[in-house]
């Protein structure tokens, strides 16, 4: 038995469970729900920022392309370097020298973005403007960068590092730049110029939106190399190396997180550069502000319940009393006292309403109980009128026997007979205390009614009883087959002209006992067959009252859910309905 608890205790234990808990998961659920709102907010400007640095970087390196294609097509300048290459005098070539570093310089002045300019002659000549990275010339010939630009001739091609195992700049921070200038009048044999650009030209970009970002935020150039990072050890490494970078190519979204809810990660990659622009914020410094609000909200929570429960325990003192009260005069009335009257007067209305109700349920009860001995006195006697109207069974099946005497005695041996069946048939009947008969008394019954209703209606049908003598001994539910036999005889072959046929079949099939009961009749539609186990009419026109859907529910109540009746018919040929029962090899 479960232990019960004070009134004050359930309340608390109950607040508790309805309110405190409740509240509790729904600050919860509404917190993830507000940070993910923070989250997504966060993302989508922080997904506009990354748009608009990668259009600015977009800008910038279409600056410095275009910066290096003017090289190409600086007429004055590529003659002056073809002709370095052409000559052999040192002072003159030094004069041709300084020229075209002025030229350089004035082209790219107060830009500080031009690490090294150098250029390459077919013949194999080489000029270099300022110190490039690079510790030898075939390794630009060797690059990528150089025979990209070779093919395709006037066309700006950027790369970040060559293939050689030897390139210095293979984990510089700079980018590269080439283009192959077409040969003319003022070029005759510069076939490619390489240029060193600094990353610093982007930091200026970089800078403005960073400066109020909560995260930060790395560039990396089409090849995955970091080029801009508010980490210096960053700079330099391919994404592919950082560990909660590594996977970033392979998420179909531009947003998801590392190790669940560890950190943020946003990326943007630019179809036309390729550049890509990620950023990373920690969950905790992104959350920080909602969760320091849910630990004062759960402070004050904490404390107003404390305070709640207190007040509780002081209210339930003055209601608690009364109520005691009202359980020992109910415990008075558990014993039979019902005179336990009380008095209950306090400064609750509702405590007084419940004493006052009380009493007027002491007052009803005494009120039914003087009305149900009046009842119970009236029903005796209308049972006793009952008992008198009836007639006893024995009494019924004595007299039958009398008239079955009075006929033998007169000769009359068609009363006789049927006499005798309707005297086996009411014996069958008032067998009351046997749900299950063997298959040979069944069948015997069935005879005795088929006489009866052969010099009813005369003897006019046929009754042809297909039963294997192994079937006999088994067990079936008692008159089972009469009803169906008189449904055949009354609704199908009677209102029909010509021979009539009920033949009952009974045979095992796997493990069940079949027995089909088929007439010639007038058969049936599909909507009248729905009928008869639908219809909630019972006719009082049959034997035992008993329809084709009691039938049904005898057999599964007694039976099970797996058996029962099936019919089939066609309008105007016949009927079968067939009895699927278990086989029952003793009375159960």
């Amino acid at each position: 038995m479960m232990k019960s608890k004070s009134m004050s205790k359930n309340f608390i234990s109950s607040f508790i469970l309805f309110i405190v808990i409740p509240f509790i998961i729904t600050s919860v659920v509404v917190n993830k729900l507000y940070e993910g709102v923070l989250v997504s907010h966060y993302n989508e400007k922080t997904q506009q920022n990354m748009e608009q640095l990668s259009m600015d970087i977009e800008l910038e390196l279409r600056r410095i392309y275009l910066n290096v294609a003017k090289v190409s097509n600086e007429n004055e300048l590529l003659f002056l370097v073809n002709n370095w290459y052409e000559e052999k005098d040192s002072v003159k070539k030094l004069e041709i020298s300084s020229k075209i570093e002025s030229k350089l310089d004035y082209l790219f002045a107060y830009q500080g973005m031009i690490n090294s300019i150098v250029f390459f002659s077919k013949n194999g000549q080489i000029f270099k403007y300022k110190d490039p990275l690079y510790k030898n010339d075939s390794d630009v010939k060797d690059s990528s960068l150089y025979k990209e630009s070779i093919k395709n001739r006037d066309k700006v091609f950027s790369i970040n590092n060559f293939n050689s195992s030897d390139d210095v700049n293979a984990n510089g921070v700079d980018f590269l730049v080439g283009i192959s200038p077409e040969y003319s009048w003022y070029n005759t044999a510069t076939e490619f110029i390489y240029c060193e650009i600094k990353t610093e030209a982007l930091n200026s970009i970089y800078s403005r939106f960073t400066y109020d970002s909560v995260g930060k935020m790395i560039i990396a150039d089409p090849k995955g190399k970091v080029v801009i990072s508010p980490d210096k050890s960053l700079l330099g490494k391919n994404v592919s190396q950082v560990e909660y970078l590594k996977d970033i190519n392979n998420k179909d979204n531009n947003y998801y997180k590392y190790k669940k809810d560890t950190m943020y990660i946003s990326k943007y990659t630019s179809e036309k550069s390729g550049w890509t622009v990620i950023n990373i914020i920690d969950d905790k410094a992104l959350t920080k502000d909602t969760t320091n609000i849910m630990k004062i909200l759960f402070a004050i929570f904490v404390v107003f319940n404390l305070f709640f429960i207190l007040y509780c325990k002081t209210f339930f003192k003055d209601i608690l009393k009364p109520i005691k009260e009202l359980i020992k005069k109910m415990n008075g009335i558990k014993d039979g006292r019902l005179d336990e009257i009380t008095n209950i007067n306090t400064n609750l209305e509702e405590i007084n309403e419940l004493g006052s109700n009380y009493n007027k349920m002491i007052h009803d009860i005494k009120n039914l109980m003087v009305e149900r001995d009046l009842k119970e006195r009236e029903r005796s006697k209308e049972e006793m009128k009952v008992l008198q109207a009836q007639i006893n069974p024995h009494f019924i099946y004595n007299t039958l026997n009398v008239i079955k005497l009075m006929a033998m005695i007169s000769k009359a041996e068609s009363i006789r007979k049927v006499t005798d069946s309707f005297m086996k048939l009411l014996s069958a009947t008032f067998r009351s205390e046997s749900t299950f008969i063997t298959v040979k008394e069944e069948l015997e019954y069935l005879d005795n009614y088929a006489d009866i209703m052969k010099v009813r209606f005369g003897d006019d049908f046929n009754l042809v009883v297909k039963v294997e003598e192994e079937v006999r001994n088994l067990y079936i539910i008692k008159l089972v087959l009469q009803p169906i036999v008189e449904n055949a005889i009354v609704h199908g072959i009677n209102e029909i002209d010509g021979e009539k046929n009920i033949i009952i079949a009974g045979y095992v099939s796997e493990e069940n006992l079949i027995f089909e009961v088929e007439d010639n009749g007038r058969g049936m539609s599909e909507e009248e067959i729905e009928s008869i186990f639908t219809s909630k009419e019972k006719s009082n026109k049959s034997f035992n009252h008993i329809g084709i859907k009691n039938i049904e529910s005898r057999i599964r109540l007694n039976c099970g859910q797996g058996y029962g009746i099936k019919i089939e018919s066609e309008k105007n040929k016949f009927t079968k309905v067939k009895l699927i029962l278990p086989i029952l090899k003793k009375e159960s």
